[in-house]
Order: structure tokens, then sequence, then C-alpha cells
């Protein structure tokens, strides 16, 4: 079967649904974006590593703090994105955000993605 993904491949990882704090499922993804703290213009570039319905993990070089509110810029499945967001965490370079007033569209189009991830049989690299 070259060329198939599989949950078992390197680059997805399985959360053990017992061991999940979060109430939203996440999956392991690489998205380049680029932020801002809201009602600022000023972008900086982030790497989104994960992403739910509920929020996302992302990396940045930029400070971040805990209450932070950004605007997060991302292509995400196939549609440019600007996603209100709060800081909840933050550890060196990474920061966990909550989505603040997500969209149905857009919450549709994220769990679309999570359901690719994990379903579809022949799986295309996502973005």
């Amino acid at each position: 079967m070259a060329g198939t993904h599989s949950l078992f491949d390197d680059k997805y990882e399985y959360r053990d649904p017992s061991q999940q704090k979060r109430k939203n499922a996440r999956v392991k993804i690489t998205i380049e974006g680029e932020f801002c703290v809201k009602g600022k213009t000023q972008r900086f570039p982030v790497h989104v590593v994960d992403i739910g319905t509920g929020g996302a993990g992302m990396e940045t070089r930029t400070s971040v703090f805990e209450g932070d509110r950004i605007v997060l810029f991302a292509a995400i499945n196939g549609k440019n994105m600007e996603l209100e967001s709060e800081v909840i965490r933050v550890s060196g370079k990474k920061a966990n955000i909550i989505f603040v007033n997500l969209p149905d569209e857009d919450k549709d189009l994220i769990q679309d993605l999570i359901h690719k991830k994990f379903f579809d049989k022949d799986k295309k690299p996502l973005s």
C-alpha cells in the first residue's frame, strides 16, 4: 500500500480519549500563518501545530501572554480564516489558544479537516 497514510504514520498522533483533557478533539498539523494582537495591525509569523474546533496550538518567536486577545490568520482547509482567539497557556515558544466567537462556517471547515485527517481512506496533505 505505497503512498497510503494511516493513524500509525509518524505524522499522525493518536491521543487516548481517556487522557484527553479538552472537550474538542485536536489533530496535529503544520500550517504557516500570522497573528496580530487584537486592535493592532502588525502581524507576526506563526506555525499552527495542532487544531480543533475549540482552539489551536501554535509556535511563535513573538512573545505572547496568557489572556492576550489575538487574531490568527491562516489558510485552513482551503479557506483564508481570521480567527479571533485568546491565549490560555504559554510555554516557551509554544502557546495554546481558544477560539472566541468562532463562526459556524469556520467551525464546520475545521471539523471537516479533523474528519479528513482521521477517516478519509485516500488522505492527501492538508493545509
